[in-house]
């Protein structure tokens, strides 16, 4: 297990950035996935936690903010953001755990599972990361495929469109489980219609068609199960939407 050598918990996104500075500093939100990951390095750990990141907003133009420390509880159960980025919310962890992941780690790590960032994909967000020379925004895809983007930055927020229609459908060896593929559909208020897949890449991502696709194999599902399993699954959620 990861052991911490300092604990630093800033009350600004400015004793953030200045905290991170540290080598190898590495930022907490709700800590359920620091505690997992493996080895017995020291590691200096910033909470951002007391940052000012949390809550979830409506602009103006309709879209929502969701702050990177809110947690997938708080997500869950908002009136604010869409019925199917609830629900997948919901999916993403065990209630003892949702209490306490966030959004901004479910980002940063990217799980190749996640239907909450494929849901996310469909709604089209966008991810706000500051670093010490600004605020930079990338569409959430464009993070997932290159995670270096984020190095030495803090997430602050993802923003994502409402309105329209979506709908999911997956396959896991329990219905509590993790999926092995899951796969979103929302026919946004233009009728334009956007499809994304989890379990089928190294991150979840939006595609147009599964003939692109090439999932990894592994011991819950081969290559080719997935791809499968991602035609139909696409398939049936692309019919719900129309």
């Amino acid at each position: 297990m990861v052991q911490v050598s300092s604990y630093e918990r800033p009350k600004s996104l400015a004793e953030a950035l200045a905290a991170l500075e540290v080598a190898g500093a590495v930022p907490m939100g709700g800590g359920t996935r620091l505690a997992a990951l493996a080895g017995s390095e020291r590691v200096p750990v910033v909470d951002l936690q007391a940052a000012g990141l949390g809550g979830i907003r409506r602009r103006d133009d309709g879209r929502i903010l969701i702050g990177a420390t809110t947690t997938l509880d708080d997500l869950a159960n908002s009136p604010d953001v869409p019925a199917a980025v609830r629900e997948a919310a919901r999916r993403e962890r065990p209630s003892s755990l949702r209490t306490l992941s966030t959004v901004g780690g479910c980002v940063a790590t990217a799980e190749a599972e996640s239907e909450l960032l494929a849901t996310f994909l469909v709604y089209r967000a966008s991810v706000s990361i500051a670093g010490s020379t600004g605020v930079s925004v990338a569409p959430l895809g464009d993070l997932l495929a290159d995670q270096d983007q984020r190095a030495g930055k803090v997430i602050t927020h993802v923003e994502i469109e409402t309105g329209g229609y979506a709908t999911a459908e997956r396959v896991g060896r329990t219905p509590s489980d993790a999926p092995i593929v899951a796969a979103v559909a929302r026919r946004d208020p233009e009728g334009n219609v956007l499809v994304a897949f989890a379990g089928v890449a190294a991150t979840p991502v939006l595609a147009e068609s599964t003939e692109e696709l090439v999932p990894p194999g592994d011991f819950r599902g081969s290559s080719e199960y997935r791809k499968s399993m991602a035609e139909t699954l696409g398939q049936r959620v692309r019919e719900a939407v129309k």
